[in-house]
């Protein structure tokens, strides 16, 4: 798919969600692009956690996807959710699988990682854009990167905000979404989905 039409898809979610979602985040992005696809279309399902796209060697070395997002009777884009940096190359290879494996998953598209990236938090988890996209360039397939950015808020003495200490993800609120695409024509689209000025 060209990366015009990639960056369409990636607008009609409704990012602006997320601020609202606190902790690791993980499942409830997974809930988030599953719901938003199936609303879009009776013809639009979701398989939650892909098959692997190693098939018929046993349950050694298989990678599975967070989730496929399918239309009609096929696979339309493989989705995989990633907080920590040092992942992303290895969650890129888990999309090249699916999408190098045309008898199985026929119809895909492209793939889609969604990067949670703490700005201000432990090194694993603050972000690297530039290793990432080079290394989806040079696997040459259409591919989609929204990086999600989170900066640690300050928090006061409600009953909410009580809770959120208790846990190293709570504390911190989306700051900005952005997007990277490569598609099948070699084009680079990036631009922004969301900043908030103040978050809290």
């Amino acid at each position: 798919m060209i990366s015009a039409s990639i960056e369409n898809i990636i607008k009609m979610f409704n990012w602006g969600i997320i601020t609202r979602m606190y902790g690791n985040s993980h499942s409830s992005i997974i809930g988030l692009l599953s719901s938003e696809w199936i609303k879009r279309s009776s013809n639009h399902s979701v398989l939650d956690g892909a098959p692997s796209p190693f098939v018929g060697k046993g349950r050694k070395g298989q990678k599975n996807a967070d989730i496929l997002l399918c239309k009609g009777d096929k696979p339309f884009i493989v989705v995989e959710v990633e907080t920590i940096v040092s992942k992303y190359l290895e969650k890129i290879d888990s999309i090249a699988a699916y999408m190098e494996n045309t008898k199985d998953y026929d119809g895909i598209s492209f793939g889609l990682l969604v990067m949670l990236n703490y700005t201000n938090g432990a090194d694993k988890y603050k972000h690297n854009w530039h290793d990432a996209k080079e290394y989806a360039m040079s696997k040459d397939i259409p591919i989609a990167f929204v990086s999600i950015e989170k900066s640690k808020a300050d928090l006061g003495d409600t009953v909410l905000d009580q809770l959120k200490k208790r846990n190293e993800y709570y504390p911190w609120e989306t700051s900005s979404i952005d997007y990277w695409i490569y598609g099948s024509d070699r084009k680079i689209i990036e631009g922004n989905l969301l900043i908030r000025n103040n978050a809290n």
